[in-house]
């Protein structure tokens, strides 16, 4: 049962009770979206927040030049949500895009004052993943401007062996914020060292 997976997730760091699974289980929704389609656009108001069963997503915003910056990347188990955008109806700061066809598990606004109201279990996993998922991008970035593009990039492909083949080069270029010619460089240089 592909709504199982949420469960699991939720259920790593919290038992959660029958009931709430019940509840849980029927308020999130199997949704595809195809490589290139989004999930929700920056500036308009996300309609939903997801859990990536397979797949990849990229969060990016686009500077005043049409320059893309991405946030991060959301594989397999990873949560694509803000949690005051989505309950608050804010536009989105970010887009949010399929990198290739990736399956989810979406839920709405409705949803999220449902699973609120009648799951304090789930709803107290959902704010802490929330919460933690800010600090960690924090972190990230916080991260990637004290390493060098070269390093930005071996960390990558150490934490997600085998990311480069799936995802195109031009978006792993914006993710380090470097030019993909200079990721082109690295590369070489990386396959030299290795040779």
């Amino acid at each position: 049962m592909i709504s199982s997976r949420i469960i699991d997730f939720f259920s790593q760091t919290h038992e959660i009770p029958q009931s709430e699974i019940e509840i849980l289980i029927n308020l999130v929704k199997p949704t595809t979206i195809l490589k290139g389609e989004f999930l929700y656009i920056e500036g308009k108001t996300p309609k939903h927040g997801a859990f990536v069963l397979d797949g990849i997503l990229r969060e990016y915003y686009t500077d005043a030049k049409g320059v893309d910056y991405i946030r991060r990347f959301a594989y397999q188990n990873w949560w694509m949500v803000d949690l005051y955008e989505l309950l608050h109806e804010k536009p989105a700061l970010c887009s949010v895009q399929a990198i290739e066809d990736t399956n989810l598990l979406t839920f709405t606004k409705k949803d999220c004052e449902l699973l609120i109201k009648k799951c304090p279990t789930a709803a107290s996993v959902l704010r802490e993943i929330s919460a933690a998922e800010k600090y960690s991008l924090a972190k990230n970035e916080k991260k990637k401007r004290s390493l060098s593009a070269l390093e930005n990039y071996e960390t990558l492909l150490q934490n997600h062996p085998g990311i480069e083949k799936r995802i195109p080069l031009f978006h792993i270029a914006a993710y380090l914020n470097i030019k993909p010619e200079s990721l082109s460089r690295i590369r070489k240089q990386m396959n030299l060292t290795k040779s």
